[in-house]
């Protein structure tokens, strides 16, 4: 199984496939899921450079995924960016005590999201 560079975590399914699109397009291969417990097992099968996880997930939510990965060694150190639609300081403040790499409040930019994703990893390909 090839590894994929971004693992995006997103239920709403025109969301995800809009993000999908934009980030393959940027030369990105994303692999895109609903949930975070398909999420999980992604990431300890084939783990990505770059997690983009929506807070607010059914089941679990995406502050557990992260704490699930940072317990396994396969996924420990794998990056975070995190969008919510909680636009409140004690999310935005968990978030940073998390140590991920950013977040986006909804409702967001696409560009915005995209120029934190470049920011932390150059695209893997050129773009389509």
């Amino acid at each position: 199984m090839k590894q994929s560079s971004i693992l995006l975590v997103e239920d709403e399914h025109q969301q995800r496939e809009l993000l999908t699109m934009m980030l393959e397009a940027e030369g990105y291969e994303v692999t895109a899921t609903a949930t975070a417990e398909e999420a999980f097992q992604r990431l300890i099968s084939a783990p990505p450079r770059l997690v983009i996880t929506d807070v607010k997930l059914p089941g679990i939510d995406g502050f557990s995924l992260f704490d699930q990965a940072r317990s396994n060694k396969a996924s420990s150190r794998v990056p975070f960016i995190f969008i919510t639609g909680y636009n409140d300081d004690q999310a935005i403040e968990r978030v940073r005590r998390l140590g991920a790499l950013g977040y986006i409040t909804k409702p967001y930019e696409v560009e915005d999201l995209l120029g934190m994703v470049r920011r932390h990893m150059p695209a893997s390909g050129t773009a389509a």
